[in-house]
């Protein structure tokens, strides 16, 4: 038997520690469904090229999809494992500076969205592909001239002009230049550049954007004394360079505009600049025309422009040349340098809500990026949401100011309810306009005054049914009523915006009856006053009519010209438009706000109501306004014609908390929408199962009521349900969706999700 030999004892032997290097490393947020900021190597050619807020473009998952994505951040890290290399620098410069960056970071988490996609939505895609910008080559000299000399065995002529003259400006010169001054060719640049002599660089430059300067007429405005300290609050938090939200609240005609523009002149004056936003293009008509004739240097955000100019006014922007900026939604992320002023006018509107991903809102928006500029934001309205009067009312950097009464002395308006039920019982036929407003529509336009009539639904009726059998048209896309279009004959789903043929007969054939129209829009009111009033000189607008931005400047031009004289419309001539010959507003069936399945029905109804009636006699006399409602002892339209919006915002607001509702709670709404209605309803089960848990895993006062069906419950052939989540705070709002956002919502299996954090409306 051979004995084993004892070996030799030998220390273990320990791996040498990993060999460590540091290499630069990008943080990017891709712009996919992801929550997730990637890592990635910075190659050393284009370690110069980058910077944060620009876009690169990068390898993603197994298959190295090339993705693009922002820089989100620059930093030199030892690393241990490999990391994959961005692909390329798509941008010459960053997009976003850092504090947009960061503004992007706070709407990726609040309202619960992958901060890739907050980032893109920030950035108008004509800035992102630079529209309207031109290429430009430039030339600059790699080596010294006896350097080059010594290398080439014999220089051309043209080829020696071109280096010295590259070496006199010591700066890279324009291709076209040299061309041009010493007769060098495309050829010539070229040959050099190949054999390593000069270095082409390729950047892209803007073209003059374009200008909406006014010859400036500066009217001499005595401000009221309420006017004097609401300019005064504001200039002492832009020197102090201080955060504060000022609630300018003010009546209709108490002349907000000029505290804007007191305020943004003292911006201006210390070399800053000022955002101002309008909920609506619509009211970016007058105001332009205002305030270019007081301010040079003044930029337009809208999606009236075309992509070039959108584009370059972006860049006028971000270089400081544009000083004052006014605009719609977007105008929120406009890239100003020196900041120094929000003002959000008409504060309360819906319209300031995205309803696309990231479902942001810009008023708050707005707040937000003054409180990390260090900057006021000024909140305008004659009718403050009722999420900024509760704030006012409970935080200390909010601050009420408030100015009661119009300008001049004027009085307010004189408004008066007609009961449409007593109406139709003295009246044979069918009326759309009461007696009480006929009679003060004639009054007015003998006067040779005009008048503005609110009916704030659009196309000619809101359905059409058959008596005899009960059918109604319906969208076969949408569980919605078709509306009738008198002019094209048209019925149309105004969600979807399906179109059919209104029919003659019934449908069924087995009926034969005749549809009957039911309920009425602004095509039904202006037949009406065309019929009554062959000489009154009638436009109408609605989405349907004012289709593009021109549409709307030359009907403003048209009714402050005294072209038209009288004006019937939605909405959108509500809010903000000063015409001084109106001297009678009239608001056809205010009850139609009301008719809506929501919990700020009662809230808009007031507004609105208070908004329109304001148009009236805004420069001379006592404007009197005729409101029609099948109603008139409803809280909002009772309240609406006393001018009193304390008592009403003290009423909603008692009866939002007993409801436990908005802005009391926090509200979050999930829908789910899938053409399969089955599979939809066990998904919405499902995730309504994992809020519940994450919230009673974290402690947080939080509800979830549902899945239920949505009002509307089927649009575009999908099924739609519903989470609504409430909660007592904001704090276990966010608490709640950071648990669930990720794995939990990018797994539900519906077609669709929308997360609507703080939602406007519940349709």
């Amino acid at each position: 038997m051979v004995r084993k030999q004892h070996q030799p004892y030998l220390p273990s032997l320990q791996p040498d520690p990993p060999e460590t290097s540091e290499r630069r490393v990008a943080a990017v947020a891709t712009i996919t469904p992801t929550d997730k900021i990637y890592s990635y190597a910075v190659p050393s050619e284009l370690a110069d090229l980058l910077g944060a807020g620009q876009r690169v473009e990068v390898p993603l998952g197994r298959q190295n999809r090339p993705t693009l994505g922002f820089c989100v951040g620059l930093s030199t890290e030892p690393w241990t494992s490999t990391l994959k290399p961005i692909l390329r620098v798509v941008d010459d410069a960053p997009l976003l500076d850092a504090s947009l960056i960061e503004l992007a970071r706070w709407i990726s988490r609040y309202y619960c969205c992958p901060p890739g996609r907050a980032m893109a939505a920030m950035v108008p895609e004509p800035v992102r592909s630079k529209s309207g910008w031109r290429k430009i080559r430039r030339v600059r000299a790699a080596k010294p001239l006896a350097e080059i000399e010594s290398e080439a065995r014999r220089l051309g002529p043209k080829q020696r002009r071109l280096i010295e003259h590259l070496v006199a400006a010591n700066e890279p010169v324009d291709a076209n230049v040299l061309q041009n001054d010493i007769g060098c060719g495309c050829a010539t640049i070229k040959t050099a550049a190949q054999r390593g002599w000069v270095v082409v660089e390729t950047a892209h430059e803007p073209v003059c954007g374009p200008n909406f300067d006014r010859p400036i007429a500066d009217p001499d405005f005595e401000l009221t004394p309420d006017q004097r300290h609401a300019v005064e609050e504001s200039r002492r938090a832009v020197d102090e360079e201080r955060f504060q939200v000022l609630v300018l609240f003010g009546v209709a005609g108490s002349g907000k505009t000029e505290v804007y523009v007191r305020a943004i002149r003292d911006v201006v004056a210390r070399g800053r600049q000022a955002i101002m936003l309008v909920p609506e293009i619509a009211l970016t008509t007058q105001l332009v025309d205002r305030l270019a004739r007081r301010f040079s240097n003044l930029a337009v955000i809208h999606s009236g422009l075309t992509g070039v100019q959108r584009s370059l006014v972006w860049s006028d922007i971000a270089s400081g040349r544009k000083r004052v900026i006014i605009g719609t939604r977007s105008a929120v992320f406009a890239p100003a340098p020196d900041l120094g002023l929000i003002v959000v006018d008409e504060e309360q509107d819906g319209s300031y809500e995205n309803l696309q991903s990231p479902r942001f809102h810009s008023r708050d928006v707005a707040i937000v990026r003054a409180s990390q500029a260090s900057i006021p934001v000024l909140l305008g309205s004659a009718t403050p949401s009722l999420e900024t009067w509760h704030n006012a009312r409970r935080m200390s950097h909010y601050k009420v100011l408030s100015l009661p009464r119009r300008v001049a002395g004027l009085p307010m308006p004189r408004v008066h309810v007609v009961p449409m039920q007593a109406e139709r019982h003295s009246r044979r036929g069918f009326h759309v306009l009461s007696q009480p407003m006929e009679y003060q529509l004639r009054e007015t336009l003998a006067q040779g005054e005009q008048a503005v009539l609110l009916m704030n639904r659009r196309g000619y009726s809101s359905t059409i049914f058959c008596p005899r059998c009960g059918w109604m048209a319906v969208c076969p896309h949408c569980d919605v009523h078709l509306v009738f279009h008198q002019i094209s004959g048209i019925l149309r789903c105004h969600r979807c915006s399906h179109r059919e043929k209104a029919p003659e007969t019934c449908p069924d054939t087995s009926c034969g009856g005749t549809p009957l129209r039911f309920g009425e829009g602004t095509q039904r009111v202006e037949e009406e006053l065309l019929r009554k009033f062959p000489e009154a000189r009638v436009a109408r607008a609605d989405s349907d009519t004012m289709l593009r931005g021109e549409q709307y400047e030359e009907l403003i031009r048209r009714f402050e010209s005294g072209e038209l004289n009288v004006l019937v419309g939605t909405q959108m001539i509500a809010k903000g438009l000063d015409f001084p010959l109106v001297s009678f507003v009239g608001v056809i069936n205010a009850d139609t706000t009301m008719m809506v399945s929501d919990f700020r029905a009662s809230e808009r109804t007031f507004q609105l109501i208070t908004q329109v009636a304001g148009r009236a006699g805004r420069a001379r006399g006592q404007g009197i306004v005729i409101v029609q409602t099948d109603t008139p002892d409803l809280p909002p339209i009772r309240l609406a014609v006393k001018h009193d919006y304390e008592a009403f915002a003290t009423q909603e607001l008692e009866l939002r908390a007993k409801l436990k509702l908005p802005p009391v709670y926090r509200l979050t709404r999930i829908v789910l929408s899938d053409p399969n209605d089955s599979k939809v309803q066990t998904e919405a089960k499902k995730l309504a199962e994992a809020v519940r848990e994450a919230a009673e895993a974290m402690g947080a006062k939080l509800a979830c009521n549902g899945p239920e069906r949505c009002p509307v419950q089927r649009e575009r052939q999908h099924y739609r349900w519903e989470l609504l989540l409430r909660a007592q705070s904001a704090e276990d709002m966010q608490r709640v969706l950071d648990r669930i956002r990720g794995k939990t919502l990018q797994g539900v299996r519906a077609k669709r999700l929308v997360v609507d954090v703080d939602p406007i409306s519940l349709m």
